[in-house]
């Protein structure tokens, strides 16, 4: 009986996978010929515009891609193997490369060039601080050597970055003409996140302990009580 249930769950678990992967490759595709339409064949209904960049289109699709990210980590980022994290860094790895080349060759289609880094904080900080939310709730366990490297480096960055941007009119920067307002409202949500809303996360993860009765024996000495009143007396 139980063997046929399992069975039952496995077929109907792949069931589910396979419509999941049907319904996301239709997404896809109708998302495409959208896109050729809307570019190619001037389809007004669409609204994309032929100025319409990849820098627009990242402002479209980085924050909910954050949050659907950002609980699948949490849930699954066990199961990765070496495979699935290899792929996950070429990926960034590449991104760094576009971004990179939309700087130094000028690639207008990207829409980088212009954009310093005050808005690329705008555009990337708070999507980070959600899909980072496993990192957050692993720090919340104790601090590790390399979450002090990171974050040492990355205070030392921005702390270079302020500086050069206000005092020495660094212009990549984009921060001078900011006001310690626009400062609360670019890190007020990532910051929150956090020290807020991470420990509500884990206390909810975190399974509460039964409570005591008086006169109830843990079930490691239950067991070991009847352990020895199945042995036969000498």
């Amino acid at each position: 009986m139980a063997s046929g249930s399992a069975s039952a769950a496995a077929v109907e678990h792949a069931a589910r996978a396979r419509l999941l992967r049907i319904v996301v490759v239709a997404a896809a595709c109708a998302f495409v010929v959208v896109l050729w339409g809307g570019y190619d064949r001037r389809w007004s209904w669409t609204g994309f515009q032929p100025n319409a960049k990849l820098w627009d289109w990242l402002h479209v699709f980085v924050l909910p891609l954050a949050f659907v990210a950002g609980p699948l980590w949490l849930r699954y980022g066990e199961r990765l193997d070496r495979r699935h994290r290899v792929w996950l860094a070429l990926l960034v790895a590449g991104f760094g490369v576009l971004v990179a080349a939309g700087y130094a060759f000028d690639l207008a289609w990207t829409g980088f060039p212009g954009n310093e880094l005050w808005d690329w904080l705008e555009l990337l900080l708070l999507p980070l601080a959600i899909g980072l939310v496993p990192v957050w709730v692993e720090l919340a366990g104790g601090l590790r050597p390399r979450h002090v490297a990171v974050a040492v480096a990355c205070t030392a960055f921005l702390v270079v970055a302020i500086a050069g941007g206000y005092g020495a009119r660094w212009h990549w920067t984009g921060f001078r003409g900011n006001t310690l307002f626009d400062w609360i409202q670019l890190v007020i949500a990532p910051l929150l996140l956090p020290f807020f809303l991470v420990p509500l996360i884990e206390a909810k993860m975190t399974p509460a302990a039964e409570p005591r009765v008086a006169g109830d024996v843990a079930p490691a000495e239950r067991r070991a009580r009847e352990d020895s009143n199945l042995r036969p007396a000498d």
